[in-house]
């Protein structure tokens, strides 16, 4: 879901940014639409927007498989140079996600705490005993599964499925037949759902677990690496991608329920087949503007309840709620991004180059040296001497 890579990257694919941006506005305008007229009882007037968005939860297993995908692409490559480090992974990793997320949870549980005796609809049940410190601990899915906990960090659930994925990555890419090692994830999540009750306990933890998602990715990836030519015969042909399109708009038109095993599993395979026509460079459709935005989704998704809460409370209504939303947890994400994430990620921004040195174009006769001479510099390592040959044709 938040994996940065630089268009100077060699292992960037055009487009893929552009399908973070389109599951990132899903995700705000799918919890708009659901938590503004449940909270506080204000009409955001849907319209067009709802129709042309996944729901929240198609949006997240977008986020899934992509992220899947692009960690398991990048380890792959690494695997072919040099042994695969762990603890190098997560220490990369817990950078991207770790600031950024413990700060907003603090602003979080501060406006909570400030406003909670006038918005006791808002946050629900999250002040339990086990709400923050499960978030806390990054297993917010648990309380989520218990306790149906609706409030302002309800969505850091994903975030928690995420991270136990990024502990078991490294390994399964380091295995002999990584596939197969993809495919024992997702069969065990299938027989955990398949073994126990489905009232219980252990059953709603695991349907909210949905790893499988992410290594379905990760089985794309590999798809991508070691039989691209297979999947240019079959997957991206002019018939495959009419079919594709035509699957996408009914998942985009259609109210998609959530939590459904067998509507999970189709929404992550079409999403996989999607990525996989994009990095073929097909349904490419990106530029500068949506890179930048693709820098700032963890940011606005972490943001965006926060955002969501404030333009409810102040009782703005109709369809303006969505730029408002989307505009504050912009804004969270960019002061974010520019003093947490990109410091601690050491990036830097692109220094210019300096320039280069030429020879002078004019000489005393009044002809350019340059156009004139092959000039040839040749350095001898042992003698440490420059000599210059100057060939006049």
């Amino acid at each position: 879901m938040h994996v940065s890579l630089k268009a100077s990257n060699a292992r960037y694919i055009p487009g893929l940014n552009t399908l973070r941006v389109y599951a990132a506005l899903s995700v705000v305008v799918g919890h708009v639409h659901e938590f503004i007229p449940g909270w506080f009882l204000i009409d955001v007037n849907t319209g067009i927007l709802r129709n042309l968005t996944l729901t929240g939860g198609g949006a997240v297993l977008l986020f899934y498989v992509l992220s899947g995908f692009l960690l398991t692409s990048i380890l792959l490559s690494d695997k072919q140079r040099q042994p695969i480090k762990p603890l190098r992974f997560y220490e990369r990793r817990l950078r991207r996600l770790v600031p950024a997320y413990y700060l907003v949870l603090a602003v979080t549980a501060g406006v909570s705490i400030a406003t909670a005796p006038d918005y006791g609809i808002v946050f629900g049940r999250q002040f339990n005993a086990l709400q923050y410190p499960a978030t806390a601990l990054f297993a917010a899915f648990i309380p989520l599964a218990l306790n149906s906990v609706s409030g302002m960090i309800s969505h850091f659930w994903s975030l928690s499925v995420e991270v136990i994925f990024y502990g078991l990555l490294p390994w399964v890419v380091r295995a002999r037949f990584v596939p197969l090692t993809f495919g024992l994830v997702i069969g065990l999540r299938l027989l955990l759902l398949a073994l126990t009750p489905v009232e219980s306990p252990l059953h709603q933890i695991v349907l909210y677990l949905k790893v499988d998602a992410l290594a379905l990715g990760g089985l794309a990836a590999c798809l991508w690496h070691y039989r691209r030519a297979a999947v240019e015969r079959t997957l991206t042909t002019r018939p495959a991608r009419i079919g594709l399109l035509v699957v996408l708009g009914l998942l985009i038109v259609a109210e998609v329920p959530a939590h459904v095993v067998w509507m999970d599993y189709a929404m992550t395979l079409v999403f996989a087949w999607l990525i996989l026509n994009i990095s073929a460079g097909h349904f490419v459709i990106e530029n500068r503007f949506v890179r930048w935005l693709g820098n700032l989704t963890y940011g606005i998704y972490l943001w965006h309840m926060l955002a969501l809460f404030i333009v409810g409370a102040s009782g703005m209504a109709g369809v303006r709620v969505y730029p408002a939303v989307f505009g504050i947890a912009l804004a969270l994400a960019y002061v974010t991004y520019q003093l947490i994430e990109r410091p601690i990620l050491g990036e830097r921004r692109p220094q210019a180059a300096p320039p280069r040195r030429t020879l002078p174009r004019e000489m005393e006769g009044g002809k350019a040296l340059a156009d004139i001479a092959n000039v040839k510099l040749h350095v001898c390592r042992l003698t440490k001497n420059v000599t210059v040959k100057i060939n006049i044709p």
